[in-house]
């Protein structure tokens, strides 16, 4: 469900403690009022990334992320935003709501069918383990110890066997009719002519798990001779291929702590980086790489590398993720891609070089995505002035996929300066434009309004203090006046269902969701600083009015009023002044 009653959003976070949420992923250490870290969104070495109890919210003052419970679950888990709600909910024991009793039972009904199936799909990663350490299971152990697994990652990445021959589902789950859809509905069976019959059969088995950690699906690579090499379950409503990564939900924390993701072709791959303490490394599931994929990688990574074979389908398929990727580049994404030796992979190059080295290799030999591309170009168009002019024909009709106005320019004048020949790319002066910021987004942020809106949202109390011409405060900033507004309509009243202010805030101006953590989070503003704070802004808005004003006796007395203002504003000033030498 997608759209939540305010109510029922507030339930939600006055149950979830943020310092619960974060803390599984962060070491917070207490720092005066609030708890500190090390960002997990940045690289850092020094401690920035401040969250405070109070007010349940985060902020890092080195890379400005910033949010709730519900923010950080997106920034750092991927989740959408009814994702983020529903898993909180769920944690906090919340039911969640319905619209009418129909949607309420169809969506209670899929709710459970998903419980259930995932449940099933569990229990079966459960029997293939078992089988893998049992007696039926010995040629493929034998098999995971000559491709160097480690014990521990055999058995932390649940690897399983699916027996030979058939009706291993049917004696560990049973013969009734139900049971047997079921195990069809999760993928585990098809039907033919001579009723159920298993799926994987003699095949070392790997767990695909989404990101909340849950198996949806298997992949299974044949012992012995046959073809597939590799099966993959069909798509399921748990299962979709184009949606999961191996290694994922594994792999998460890891990558986020190293600042590195390395995007490689196989399961086994996977692993064996792994198994190296590497545990930086995702794959796609039995098919070539997605766009969501993509999204959800760089969502963990901003600089992953994709690690293809040194052969003719490496290179293909390496060409198809950048094709894949040009939609969501921006300048902020730094891919590389590393083209491995011929005939080699993660897996073989590990076993023969080791660690260090292949970690050289990540850091040495991986190019750039443009160098990639230029490559390809060159690849892909030949040699001499037809294969300049079939570059620069492909370069155009790639282009037109980017998005992003800036990083198209960039390309663009690269290919035009290696092939001499000016693109023809469609729409160029409208993509070429620079975009027009939205309205509601101030581009820059004077200070003097951050310290003003942090000074307010800190201690509420203030706005009665304020004078009258307050309520012209922000006429020129939408995104600010509103949220001004706002604390002003709350003004003597109380917040219901232990919901601070800032966390109304947040969800009613999701837009602004860092501003807010930044303001709630920054150093705390003092009454005598907020004061001067509130001269200055008055100042700014008598010299607006000033320079508006055609009537010279309204001009005689805003100028009167300025002069008084700014003695007023020196005076507080020295007391502020006086006051750090005080303290000093």
């Amino acid at each position: 469900m997608a759209n939540f009653p305010p109510q029922f959003i507030d339930e939600v976070l006055s149950r979830t403690d943020v310092i619960e949420v974060i803390g599984r992923h962060v070491e917070l250490k207490r720092s005066g009022a609030n708890l500190m870290g090390l960002c997990p969104f940045h690289h850092e070495k020094s401690p920035s990334f401040s969250v405070s109890a109070d007010k349940q919210l985060y902020y890092c003052f080195g890379c400005g992320k910033g949010g709730g419970a519900f923010q950080f679950l997106m920034d750092m888990d991927g989740y959408s935003f009814p994702e983020a709600v529903e898993y909180l909910a769920e944690k906090a024991g919340l039911e969640l709501p319905q619209d009418n009793p129909e949607s309420r039972e169809k969506e209670q009904k899929q709710a459970a069918q998903r419980r259930k199936a995932l449940q099933l799909l569990q229990e079966v990663s459960d029997a293939f383990a078992a089988q893998l350490h049992g007696s039926a299971g010995h040629k493929a152990m034998a098999y995971t110890k000559q491709r160097g697994l480690p014990e521990h990652i055999v058995r932390d990445y649940q690897l399983g066997f699916a027996p030979d021959g058939y009706g291993f589902m049917q004696r560990v789950f049973g013969a009734d009719a139900r049971r047997l859809a079921q195990l069809e509905a999760v993928g585990m069976l098809f039907k033919n002519e001579r009723g159920y019959a298993d799926r994987f059969r003699g095949r070392l088995m790997f767990p695909i798990r989404d990101k909340r950690g849950a198996v949806v699906g298997f992949g299974g690579r044949i012992m012995g001779e046959g073809e597939p090499k590799y099966l993959n379950s069909p798509e399921t409503p748990w299962y979709h291929k184009s949606d999961v990564l191996y290694g994922l939900s594994e792999h998460r924390d890891a990558i986020r702590k190293r600042k590195m993701l390395l995007v490689v072709e196989g399961y086994m791959d996977v692993l064996a980086l792994a198994g190296f303490d590497l545990p930086i490394a995702v794959a796609a599931s039995g098919t070539s790489i997605g766009e969501r994929q993509l999204r959800e990688i760089f969502r963990l990574c901003e600089s992953p590398i994709f690690c293809f074979d040194g052969d003719k389908a490496g290179y293909q398929a390496a060409w198809r993720a950048l094709e894949r990727m040009l939609p969501i580049l921006k300048p902020e994404y730094q891919p590389k891609f590393l083209y491995l030796p011929d005939g080699e992979d993660p897996d073989s190059l590990l076993q023969k070089e080791g660690k260090g080295a292949f970690e050289s290799r990540m850091t040495s030999q991986a190019k750039p995505v443009l160098d990639t591309w230029m490559l390809g170009l060159q690849r892909l168009a030949g040699s001499g002035a037809d294969g300049l002019a079939r570059m620069a024909k492909k370069a155009d009709q790639m282009l037109e996929k980017m998005s992003d106005n800036y990083l198209r320019q960039a390309w663009k004048q690269k290919v035009e300066s290696e092939t001499g020949i000016q693109l023809q790319i469609i729409g160029s002066n409208r993509r070429f434009s620079v975009p027009k910021p939205r309205a509601v987004h101030l581009q820059v942020k004077p200070m003097l309004y951050d310290e003003f809106m942090a000074g307010l949202l800190q201690k509420p109390e203030r706005i009665s203090t304020l004078p009258e011409e307050a309520k012209d405060f922000f006429l020129d900033n939408e995104l600010y006046y509103q949220i001004y507004t706002r604390v002003f309509s709350w003004q003597g009243s109380k917040t219901d269902q232990g919901i601070t202010l800032a966390q109304h805030l947040q969800r009613d101006f999701p837009e602004a969701v860092q501003e807010i953590a930044r303001w709630m989070n920054q150093e705390p503003v003092l009454d005598i600083n907020f004061a001067s704070v509130v001269l200055d802004m008055r100042m700014r808005l008598l010299q607006r009015q000033m320079t508006n004003q055609n009537d010279l006796a309204e001009t005689t007395r805003l100028a009167k009023l300025e002069a008084e203002l700014k003695q007023e504003l020196k005076t507080l000033n020295a007391e502020i002044e006086e006051q750090h030498r005080g303290n000093e």
